[in-house]
């Protein structure tokens, strides 16, 4: 070997050693780096699409939330966190004018906590050879219009049930539309029992009907207040 081809071979191995070096301490590194920056990158811009989602997800919400705030209105204008008893009278006076019928007496009987219907149980045919259950095992019947069976709702914990007595006079025509009004209106009641009698005035009738009305305490939002409209359908 020559030493030009010596020193040639030298050359060229110092180059190799120079662009080694040189990748292992600038371009490596440098490379490594903008993986990495890419890697953040892509993981930055997937939490912005997360983030995004939930944004207008938010919105959404926000949109919505007036309508809910008003059917949560309505809702406890139906049945209130308190008794309001001035003002489901008021609201019972207002639909007796406009049904033309007289409003003589509106009484509160009771409160009491909300019960939930009776369920009724199938009998449980008796197997033979054994000896019918006793008595005291056997599912109890009751009655329509008991105190059982008079709160047709479902059980809510706190809910209250409010006994009240309605009496009016009029004719029968205004008595029917006087109950379907009072049933349609905002403040719900149930009615338990109806009882209709001759009224001293010709072609009047005496009606009384004892229902409910519901409270259910610690449920009481910010409303707008409002009060009974003329025909009674909204109450505050």
């Amino acid at each position: 070997m020559t030493m030009t081809r010596l020193w040639t071979v030298i050359g060229i191995l110092a180059v190799v050693i120079i662009l080694a070096g040189g990748y292992a301490v600038g371009v490596g590194p440098a490379y490594n780096g903008a993986v990495e920056s890419d890697r953040q990158l892509s993981d930055v811009e997937l939490q912005n699409q997360v983030k995004n989602a939930e944004l207008d997800r938010l919105k959404e919400l926000a949109a919505d939330s007036t309508n809910l705030l008003a059917e949560l209105e309505q809702l406890q204008l139906a049945v209130p966190a308190s008794h309001n008893t001035s003002v489901f009278v008021r609201q019972l006076a207002a639909i007796a004018a406009k049904s033309d019928v007289v409003l003589s007496d509106v009484s509160y009987v009771s409160a009491e906590p909300a019960l939930a219907p009776q369920e009724e149980v199938a009998p449980v045919a008796p197997i033979e050879g054994d000896e019918p259950a006793a008595d005291a095992e056997a599912p109890t019947e009751v009655e329509a219009g008991s105190e059982e069976n008079t709160q047709s709702v479902p059980s809510v914990p706190g809910l209250i049930a409010v006994a009240v007595s309605i009496e009016v006079e009029g004719s029968l025509p205004a008595v029917h539309v006087f109950l379907e009004r009072v049933q349609a209106a905002v403040r719900t009641y149930t009615v338990g029992s109806i009882t209709l009698d001759e009224g001293l005035e010709p072609g009047t009738f005496e009606f009384k009907t004892t229902g409910y009305v519901y409270v259910l305490p610690g449920a009481q939002v910010a409303t707008s207040g409002v009060e009974p409209a003329t025909d009674g359908t909204t109450v505050g």
